[in-house]
């Protein structure tokens, strides 16, 4: 990634979930912590299709272990899982590049239903309890959430003129 091509946003963009990730309320109850989206998916997911030349599983892998350790996760574990969407982002780039917000958001809805499956039947392997309600809210938000992170990150990519832009998505209004 060249910063000076636009790459810094995308590395702003990771920084930016990342908080979203490690940021909580401390007096909010247990139970919303299941209704916490997975920004790393929606992000990287986002970038997959619109600057699939920028972002690939590698990178994505990457950055999921960076997760991991700052989450004090299973190494690798949201690396694998952001290379699969960032995977299924690249694979159908053309495609989901013109479906309307609602059909993206459908995708990665089952994209992120998959995806925690994964996670939750890895971490229940390592002794972590099974949590339905974790995998349906998670599932959910992110889905709602991934509207407003494609049109914000649109609108930046834009602006910037972030290199290798494709699809409808890079494309003047």
């Amino acid at each position: 990634m060249n910063p000076f091509r636009g790459g810094w946003l995308i590395l702003v963009s990771l920084v930016c979930a990342m908080v979203l990730v490690v940021g909580r309320v401390d007096a909010a109850p247990d139970w919303l912590a299941w209704l916490r989206p997975d920004w790393a998916v929606a992000v990287m997911f986002y970038w997959g299709v619109a600057a699939p030349s920028r972002v690939g599983p590698m990178s994505a892998w990457v950055v999921g272990l960076f997760f991991d350790v700052l989450v004090a996760g299973p190494l690798g574990l949201t690396g694998i899982c952001l290379a699969f969407a960032t995977y299924i982002a690249k694979r159908f780039e053309e495609r989901l590049s013109l479906y309307t917000v609602w059909q993206q958001m459908a995708v990665v809805l089952v994209v992120t239903a998959i995806i925690q499956v994964i996670e939750r039947t890895a971490l229940f392997m390592l002794d972590t309890e099974w949590s339905t309600w974790a995998v349906l809210g998670t599932t959910l938000t992110t889905a709602l959430v991934y509207p407003v992170v494609a049109l914000l990150l649109t609108v930046a990519a834009r602006r910037v003129q972030v290199e290798g832009m494709s699809g409808q998505l890079g494309r003047a209004p």
